[in-house]
């Protein structure tokens, strides 16, 4: 009898050793899983938090742009900008109207640039739109009008007004600033008049302050060639994404070397910057 209870005891304690170590194994399992669930809450806590930073946040849109061509390279894909697109509308639209040789087409993230000869549109020291630039304006215009309708968007549009170095030494305009401001605020209220929105246009004069070319040759005289191509006038189409006017930058070879000439030499040019 004795020997009856001894082994009943010793199957109790065996019953609750055992009972003993599937809890605590059940424990240590509860444990093993409490550090994942943690984790997870903490990841989906940092993922709204940069949701909600980037709604918040301000996009460069160029660097985007530029980010996102690289990223489409480095996968092999195809990207196509809007402003490359924008690019090759006005490219086929300068080759319609035979202005090729007039007038070239600059394009960055920020849109596009068409760069005119001023002798297309102003005579020298006019800030008045001759008959001929008059015209190649207003299809200009039209076509961009036609751009707008297409994409279902309203560009910025920011003209330039570009002079070469020489100084004025007579006529209307006191200086280069007064003319390139001129004929930029002129070629904006041409846009005005065709119907574009005053809050989407703006009229730059930069004068003489950013050449494309050096004007004068190393022995000082000046270079006709690089006269022309400074005078010029840009009209920037820009995205409507595009929050601010991205300056333009002179290539450092611009410079041009020490003036050598007397301003008598000078002021027998009147209106040489026209």
């Amino acid at each position: 009898m004795a020997l009856r209870r001894h082994l009943k005891a010793l199957e109790e304690e065996a019953n609750q050793a055992k009972a003993n170590k599937d809890s605590s194994a059940h424990a240590e399992g509860d444990d093993e899983s409490n550090w994942l669930v943690s984790y997870a809450d903490m990841m989906t806590l940092l993922c709204g938090f940069f949701i909600m930073m980037f709604s918040m946040a301000k996009l460069d849109e160029p660097q985007y742009e530029i980010v996102r061509e690289a990223i489409a390279k480095q996968f092999g894909g195809e990207f196509k900008s809007p402003a490359q697109e924008m690019a090759r509308f006005m490219a086929q639209f300068l080759e319609e109207k035979g202005l090729k040789t007039e007038a070239s087409i600059d394009v960055d993230p920020s849109g596009v640039s068409v760069i005119f000869k001023s002798a297309v549109f102003f005579n020298t020291l006019s800030a008045e739109l001759n008959p001929d630039g008059t015209k190649i304006l207003t299809q200009l215009i039209g076509a961009v009008k036609n751009r707008q309708e297409l994409e279902s968007k309203q560009f910025k549009i920011v003209v330039e007004g570009y002079t070469d170095g020489r100084p004025i030494t007579g006529g209307v305009f006191a200086s280069n600033w007064e003319l390139s401001s001129a004929r930029a605020a002129r070629v904006v209220r041409l846009f005005r008049e065709n119907g574009f929105s005053p809050m989407h246009l703006a009229a730059i004069g930069y004068g003489d302050t950013r050449p494309q070319s050096a004007e004068r040759s190393p022995s000082g005289e000046f270079n006709e060639e690089s006269l022309a191509k400074n005078r010029r006038v840009v009209v920037r189409i820009l995205e409507p994404s595009v929050s601010g006017i991205p300056f333009p930058k002179s290539p450092e070879n611009t410079i041009s070397p020490p003036e050598k000439s007397t301003p008598a030499a000078d002021s027998a040019q009147p209106g040489a910057s026209g």
